[in-house]
């Protein structure tokens, strides 16, 4: 027997009491959460003594913005942890201790309790600061009480009932848990046979005025998961049906009728939306916010193979800037004596859009889609840089070599001679990386190296990165 057992064989149980009481935060949480399952609660039927412990937990616990501030005495930067709080932590630990352990009545108290009073402790605190208190205060008790649900000893009904009157109380709102909330209830509601979610969802949507709102369509969306949870698909899409003023709703509901085949509806749901919602003021912009809309019209025109359609949709997606694969498509509408015309046509438009004079990288895109390999090398060239050259030279490299590490070369030079720093030497490297690849690479970039060691050679970090990339190709070619 070790002195501290002995110690405490030897203690009168007043003496334990009081040094326990009087000195040990740490030894009375320890104590609480082992024991305190075995409170007695038959005094009061529905008492939750760990309310009470929560409550008294997190009684003057609270934080400010010096917690979540850079501490630059010490050289940290921005504060990029949770505020924890370590006692609500324990006592999810000890709930799901007791799930485990097959005694889910005890786990449900706990978390009960750890809800109640981390949102009434969350009304207490600046809503800034809510966001950086770690969110696992909030989802785990929902998660421990799911986990609850397929355990026989459960009372649904009950648990039904608790959530039915917890969740309208505000405090749960500005703990961001309502929709948990609402998830258990609806989960409870299928398991139980009951109405009161579909009700509750009812009295919510009575309050908002405009049924197109986000808030509107939240509810409407509890609404559809709880009906599919509940194998009332059928009445799930008559919600979709009645509130087609959504667009995610409508947009489901179209998807729905194309793979159906039911094309001439899905074209009126399609266009209704359209026209209610396009800026004829701003057509480019309309485009952009309605191009989801657009895929599906482009869905429709395949199905019924219908070419003008399919080629006055896809140009759409392809008049801002080159798209392969509607690019592929809208050339698909053209027989092989049109498109060479065609393909004309297309890079005036692009060079009108961007100005002849600049780069379009659109133009570019057209010619190595269509193996204009001259053409495209000629144009790279007359807007040489090294970024052009790094992205569109394997569309020619292969049948111009010589012309290619020529054009690199010259980038190079001039990127050199303009700009200094370690991450535009690493740059430089790199490119010399992908010229080596290319017939006759290796001798043009030796030379621009041994140019470089003279004309640069009091950039150091220029000296050392190319001494690491010629050791690092030496040891490659061996």
């Amino acid at each position: 027997m070790n002195i501290i057992e002995q110690l405490l064989k030897d203690l009168s149980h007043k003496e334990l009491y009081d040094f326990v009481i009087k000195h040990s935060r740490l030894l009375k949480d320890a104590i609480l959460l082992e024991f305190a399952h075995k409170i007695d609660k038959k005094e009061a039927k529905n008492s939750n003594n760990y309310t009470q412990l929560l409550r008294d937990a997190l009684d003057g616990i609270s934080f400010d913005y010096e917690d979540i501030m850079p501490d630059y005495e010490y050289g940290y930067g921005e504060f990029d942890g949770c505020l924890e709080l370590e006692v609500v932590g324990k006592w999810l630990d000890k709930a799901q201790e007791h799930v485990d352990k097959n005694n889910p009545n005890e786990a449900i108290l706990i978390c009960k309790a750890c809800l109640e009073e981390y949102a009434s402790w969350c009304e207490t605190q600046d809503s800034d600061i809510l966001e950086y208190v770690d969110v696992n205060y909030r989802e785990q008790p929902f998660n421990i009480l799911k986990q609850t649900l397929s355990m026989q000893e459960i009372n649904h009904k009950e648990l039904l009932d608790y959530c039915k009157s917890e969740m309208s109380k505000p405090k749960y709102k500005r703990a961001y848990m309502y929709d948990d909330f609402s998830r258990l209830f609806m989960d409870l509601s299928v398991m139980v046979g009951s109405d009161d979610f579909i009700m509750l969802q009812d009295n919510l949507l009575q309050e908002i005025d405009d049924k197109s709102s986000y808030e509107a369509k939240k509810i409407l969306q509890r609404k559809i998961d709880f009906y599919r949870n509940n194998k009332q698909s059928d009445k799930a899409d008559d919600v979709i049906k009645e509130n087609l003023q959504i667009g995610s709703f409508r947009k489901e509901l179209t998807t729905k009728l194309i793979e159906e085949n039911k094309l001439q509806e899905a074209k009126k749901l399609i266009n209704e939306f359209i026209f209610q919602h396009e800026d004829k003021s701003r057509p480019s912009h309309s485009w952009y916010d309605l191009i989801s809309w657009y895929e599906l019209k482009l869905q429709i025109a395949q199905k019924e193979k219908d070419i003008p359609e399919i080629q006055r949709v896809s140009f759409l997606f392809i008049e801002f800037g080159f798209k392969a694969q509607y690019y592929e498509i809208y050339k698909s509408t053209f027989a092989k004596e049109e498109w060479a015309e065609q393909i004309e046509k297309l890079i005036q438009h692009y060079e009108k859009r961007h100005g002849s004079q600049w780069f379009s990288e659109s133009v570019a895109d057209v010619l190595q889609a269509e193996k204009q390999e001259e053409r495209l090398m000629k144009y790279i060239e007359k807007h040489l840089s090294i970024d052009n050259v790094e992205q569109y030279y394997t569309g020619f490299s292969s049948s111009f070599p010589e012309k290619t590490l020529a054009l690199f070369r010259q980038a190079i030079d001039k990127y050199a001679s303009q700009n200094t720093g370690r991450g535009y030497y690493e740059h430089i490297v790199r490119s010399f990386g992908k010229m080596i690849k290319i017939q006759g690479g290796n001798e043009v970039v030796k030379e621009m190296i041994n140019q470089y060691r003279t004309l640069y050679k009091n950039r150091r970090a220029m000296m050392e990165i190319m001494g690491k990339f010629t050791l690092k190709t030496q040891s490659q070619q061996c």
